[in-house]
């Protein structure tokens, strides 16, 4: 890839991180509309396809992302890793497992992203983020490499119990007539 090229996809890359971590602040509001907004109102090409197969494959894929994340993060759950971190494990998880980029190109830009975004001093004395996404990316890649992409645990979703008491009463009955 050449140099213009990799810039681009460098500033692209940034651009998806960006979008997710607006995100996280807006957990009710639809990815569609941050993504419209976030088009209209900062330098974001919407028609690159890159930034949008990516920002919507993550918001479709966090469940599993979330899931390799948790796995690897030890003695962290995901809820619990600041949003900074917690959006570019996402984001280079989904491109290791979902992108088409090579996981220590995926890692690397990652790192790269924390080093930029994050705040290194914002707990003196701790590990950097770089550090521990590095360590956390490393692990998944290893995860992906044996066991692929996680499946979603089932979720079996029953209707109230008046409906369901409703549906098992609601046979007909037949009632013969020996007349």
């Amino acid at each position: 890839m050449n140099e213009d090229k990799k810039m681009a996809r460098r500033k692209a890359r940034e651009a998806v991180f960006e979008l997710l971590y607006e995100t996280e602040y807006q957990p009710d509001t639809a990815p569609e509309a941050i993504f419209a907004l976030s088009c209209d109102n900062r330098d974001i090409d919407e028609t690159d396809k890159y930034i949008r197969r990516t920002y919507f494959g993550v918001k479709e894929q966090q469940a599993r992302l979330d899931i390799l994340i948790s796995r690897h993060a030890k003695g962290w759950k995901t809820n619990r890793l600041s949003r900074m971190t917690r959006t570019i494990l996402r984001l280079g998880t989904y491109e290791m497992a979902y992108g088409n980029l090579p996981a220590p190109v995926a890692i690397n830009e990652s790192v790269e992203l924390s080093k930029k975004f994050d705040d290194p001093t914002r707990e003196p004395g701790r590990t950097p983020a770089y550090v521990f996404i590095n360590g956390v990316l490393n692990a998944i890649k290893n995860d992906l490499a044996e066991n692929g992409i996680p499946m979603l645990p089932v979720v079996e979703e029953t209707a109230p119990t008046e409906v369901v008491e409703t549906v098992e009463t609601a046979e007909p009955t037949v009632e013969e007539n020996n007349d």
